[in-house]
């Protein structure tokens, strides 16, 4: 399935045209939780950004922020 990874803070939403394919919804909200954790990394103008999740043809929605992130194992 494919997925779009949106960034939303206070200046509005960045949408992700291309997607990345995932084998489920699963392995998507990981992504967008590590997409958070970098942007929590990225420095004060990031602080606060929003990962939504959306799938392709579908009416999946999540979002994922650098909170959520913080509760991640480190990458291995």
């Amino acid at each position: 399935m494919r997925f779009f990874f949106h960034i939303a803070d206070k200046y509005g939403v960045s949408t992700d045209r291309i997607g990345c394919e995932y084998a489920g919804q699963d392995a998507a909200v990981l992504h967008a939780s590590r997409l958070a954790a970098e942007l929590a990394k990225a420095g004060e103008f990031f602080r606060g950004s929003v990962v939504l999740v959306a799938r392709a043809a579908g009416s999946f929605s999540c979002s994922a922020s650098e909170e959520d992130a913080a509760a991640l194992p480190p990458n291995t």
